[in-house]
């Protein structure tokens, strides 16, 4: 196993007066890891809406969409599933519902699994 050498570039003067501690705040890393996925929560009022949810997720984000505005509509909350779950499956992601009103949509590469975890005391 290898370690890399991370670069520290101190982002501020060194202070006058010596410290107990050191304030990892102060220095900035070079390979510092952004947050390049984030959650995103969505409200779908109509099918028209989805390529604006899929952009969403196509730039890399996860999306919690809220369909409950069309659940009374079978024949649109249908096409609504079936275009959600085509776009995923033409970028590599995947959708998932969450109970009777949350579909889940995540970008390429991130898989959601569908087995529930159950924690025995």
């Amino acid at each position: 196993m290898q370690f890399r050498k991370k670069t520290i570039i101190r982002t501020d003067r060194p202070p006058k007066e010596p410290r107990k501690y050191i304030d990892l705040n102060e220095y900035q890393f070079s390979d510092e890891p952004g947050a390049g996925t984030s959650v995103k929560i969505g409200e779908l009022a109509k099918f028209e809406e989805i390529p604006q949810f899929n952009d969403v997720v196509l730039n890399g984000d996860v999306l919690i969409l809220d369909y409950g505005a069309v659940q009374s509509d079978e024949l649109q909350l249908r096409r609504i599933v079936s275009e959600l779950k085509r776009s995923a499956s033409d970028n590599g992601g995947d959708v998932v519902a969450l109970g009777n009103k949350y579909i889940i949509v995540t970008p390429r590469g991130m898989k959601i699994d569908r087995n529930k975890l159950r924690i025995e005391s």
